[in-house]
């Protein structure tokens, strides 16, 4: 039971770093194409919903990880640090969403990305300190 539990928290681990990725890469696309045309067509606002959709996905998978992880595989060293990638990635996408807001460009949804993709990251975090104080209280008792 214990191997399907490890193999689980860490599945959904690398869930929502892939996610992530996807998202970042597909806002940066949207950003470098309003950095050289100024102006997003249909399919970039299609691709900017994508990306918040995805985003919102790693959100959501990393809230469910936060609230049932169990597995000491969090707290390893080659897992740790990840959600701070996570944290500055969303502060990174923040400005240029901020701008984008600014620009009056609608339904672009940048900004919500940008708190989801740093919400993501706290709640990773938050996944690796539970399983870190699961496995010093069960080597205490």
């Amino acid at each position: 039971m214990e191997k399907s539990r490890f193999d689980r928290d860490r599945m959904l681990f690398y869930a929502v770093l892939l996610c992530a990725l996807v998202s970042v890469a597909l806002y940066a696309l949207v950003y470098l194409t309003m950095a050289f045309y100024s102006s997003l067509n249909n399919t970039g606002l299609l691709i900017a919903h994508v990306a918040l959709f995805v985003t919102c996905g790693a959100l959501g998978i990393a809230l469910v990880l936060a609230l049932t992880a169990r597995s000491p595989s969090l707290s390893s060293a080659s897992l740790s640090g990840f959600g701070w990638l996570l944290v500055l990635g969303g502060l990174a996408l923040l400005f240029p969403a901020l701008a984008a807001s600014r620009a009056d460009i609608p339904g672009l949804g940048g900004t919500a990305g940008a708190i989801f993709l740093t919400l993501s990251g706290a709640l990773l975090l938050q996944a690796e300190r539970a399983a870190r104080d699961r496995e010093d209280t069960s080597d205490v008792g």
